[in-house]
């Protein structure tokens, strides 16, 4: 019988508490797994250690670079303590082995949503939380002349809700995705503008290397894209494909099962 699990959880408007926990908490349960005390898997900070006292066994899921924050001490001590340590992308694992010396199993973030067709037009679609919105507002003068929606959970924008993001992605053309300092970062928001039919035009973040999007200058990736409408439709076409089958909950669901297995409970 496998081991009991219970998920640290979030509120849902975070991405990491949809992608590493409820998405995969279903899978398990859906699959002979059961809630209890065997298996704890934490993530993030901010919540007591106290939480994870009466567990067999606790996995430290780390999907955020906060090694040189002042979250530091938390994640050094939760990676040294942890039994099994797992991550969102390449770069996160390496960062977590170079900072810990201690290796982390790579379980990516799985889709979310339902497959639309494709579609290409002018209006461009941001979403994100507040705290990324700087990486919006460095590249918004570049993009003179376009209409850019926002959604997001900053103070009068409109606000991160399914309702919300279901209605803003029915309304745009293309996604734009400027990245930040962190590298670290899984490819969620790509991977849910393609499931949406939406092609991303993003700045490079190793996550998207393999999804056949535009990484580069973003006005230059939205030029070429409403230029070149009909190979954009191609490549959502071929691009949906391949995340149908690499980033299915079912797949990504099976790695948690493998990780969680290893730890022989």
């Amino acid at each position: 019988m496998p081991p009991s699990v219970t998920f640290l959880k979030f509120k849902d408007t975070l991405a990491s508490t949809r992608y590493r926990a409820s998405i995969p908490e279903k899978h398990l349960l859906m699959n002979g797994f059961q809630n209890g005390n065997d298996i704890f898997i934490c993530s993030k900070h901010g919540w007591p250690d106290e939480l994870a006292k009466g567990y067999k066994r606790i996995v430290f899921d780390v999907c955020d670079d906060h090694f040189l924050t002042r979250h530091e001490p938390h994640y050094r001590e939760w990676c040294k303590w942890a039994d099994l340590i797992t991550v969102n992308s390449k770069v996160m694992q390496e960062i977590v082995s170079r900072e810990t010396g201690r290796d982390a199993i790579l379980i990516p973030d799985p889709y979310e949503q339902p497959e639309k067709r494709p579609r290409v037009h002018e209006k461009l679609l941001w979403y994100g939380h507040a705290t990324n919105l700087g990486d919006l507002e460095r590249i918004l003068p570049t993009l003179e002349g376009h209409e850019v929606e926002v959604v997001s959970n900053f103070p009068g924008m409109i606000q991160w809700t399914p309702e919300n993001m279901r209605a803003a992605f029915t309304r745009a053309g293309l996604v734009i995705i400027p990245t930040g300092k962190s590298m670290a970062k899984s490819g969620n928001r790509a991977i849910e503008a393609i499931r949406r039919g939406l092609f991303p035009i993003a700045n490079p973040l190793p996550a998207y290397n393999d999804l056949g999007i535009w990484t580069g200058d973003i006005r230059e990736g939205v030029d070429w894209a409403l230029s070149h409408k009909g190979e954009v439709m191609k490549r959502i076409f071929s691009i949906q494909e391949y995340v149908r089958n690499e980033y299915s909950p079912h797949r990504i669901g099976k790695m948690w099962e493998a990780a969680l297995n290893s730890l022989g409970l």
